[in-house]
């Protein structure tokens, strides 16, 4: 974890945006167990130029939102016991272009900047209702290492969650 928070210091996080809503009308802290649901992914990646070189993402992302959920108080359990659903989308997309000012004509172009995004979900499984959403977006660093990538997933996770980002979540 140490070296989680390290990394995320050495790492260029400005571009990432998070924003969480919740339900108004549901007590999240009444909640104490989840289960998770799944996990989707979609690359949009036609040149093949990213690719989640030397790690699973999924498996991080996973990793990370369990961390959390622990951190705020609730256990993972079986799915029938369970009463949150967890669930999480990626997705890249290579080819997202973006208008830049070109320096010198002040002109807007198109330019290439690839974009993520990370989506947790958390349903209420007697209702199947959503009450909590969280989304992560931001720039897709090609050259960055695999460490890198580590920290910016970590950073927009931990955002997610953090209690004077998001609307009571949890205890």
């Amino acid at each position: 974890m140490l070296l989680t928070v390290l990394l995320s210091a050495c790492t260029n996080t400005k571009d990432i945006e998070v924003e969480t809503a919740s339900d108004p009308k549901v007590n999240l802290s009444a909640y104490s167990t989840y289960a998770w649901l799944g996990s989707a992914e979609i690359l949009n990646d036609p040149e093949g130029k990213w690719q989640p070189a030397k790690f699973d993402i999924s498996s991080d992302i996973k990793f990370l939102i369990d961390s959390e959920l622990r951190d705020s108080g609730l256990t993972e359990v079986a799915d029938a016991d369970a009463e949150v659903a967890i669930s999480f989308f990626t997705g890249v997309d290579m080819a997202a272009q973006e208008l830049k000012a070109d320096p010198e004509t002040d002109v807007e172009i198109p330019e290439n900047v690839p974009k993520a995004a990370l989506i947790v979900v958390a349903l209420d499984i007697k209702t199947g209702f959503v009450i909590w959403i969280g989304v992560a977006t931001g720039n897709v660093n090609e050259n960055s290492t695999v460490a890198e990538k580590k920290a910016r997933i970590a950073y927009a996770v931990k955002k997610m969650f953090n209690p004077r980002f998001y609307d009571s979540w949890f205890k």
